[in-house]
């Protein structure tokens, strides 16, 4: 299980003392879309990567149209993981797959508000992709476990299953149970009096689950 730290709504600069706290213990960075609105690619994604370049980071691009230019674009700039929202045309997906393909990194579909149906479809068509399971920021975490149990069942036979929207401590233990690849994790980290200590809190609870 890879634990990536969110990090969004600061400066590039804050961000990059994020990055350097969490350095070790994070296997993935999120660069979060207010950032990437906030100060755009060049400005986060690029500049962050310069710095950190043995780092990997996933850029919450949040495509949902113009798949090509955005996903290029993304990779270009140093994003290793753009995203893509998984209730977007299937043109657009492919779209994105294909430059996925050409630069060989691994993209994320995010499946907020994607029906039984389309994911059905998704599951068919980009089975290589890491699939979000994620529960709205608005709903305040509320309701996570039982959403992460049902898409489990959904998502059975995709290899790389992502969980983001109130992922803490406490049920690190569901998710190893689940199988998911990657636990996302925000404001715990990013807004924590010691960014270092609770990253290694969530990066140590996850080797623990590991060898039960």
């Amino acid at each position: 299980m890879r634990l990536q730290a969110a990090i969004d709504r600061v400066t590039v600069e804050r961000a990059a003392e994020i990055i350097e706290q969490t350095h070790g213990y994070a296997d993935i960075i999120e660069v979060g879309t207010s950032l990437i609105k906030d100060f755009g690619l060049a400005g986060s994604v690029k500049v962050l990567k310069e710095k950190y370049p043995d780092q990997c980071i996933l850029a919450d691009i949040k495509t949902c149209d113009e798949g090509e230019y955005e996903f290029r674009k993304t990779y270009e700039a140093g994003g290793d993981i753009p995203t893509v929202m998984g209730f977007s045309s299937i043109p657009t997906l492919k779209a994105c797959q294909s430059v996925a393909k050409e630069f060989d990194k691994e993209y994320m579909i995010d499946l907020l508000e994607v029906s039984d149906e389309k994911l059905e479809e998704l599951k068919k068509e980009f089975p290589e992709a890491i699939f979000c399971v994620h529960l709205p920021s608005d709903n305040q975490g509320v309701g996570l476990e039982k959403l992460v149990q049902h898409m489990c069942e959904k998502l059975r036979g995709i290899e790389k299953i992502a969980v983001a929207g109130g992922v803490k401590l406490g049920n690190i233990a569901l998710m190893e149970r689940c199988g998911i690849d990657i636990v996302i994790v925000g404001g715990a980290i990013s807004k924590a009096n010691d960014v270092g200590e609770a990253t290694q809190a969530f990066a140590k609870e996850i080797r623990r689950q590991k060898l039960w």
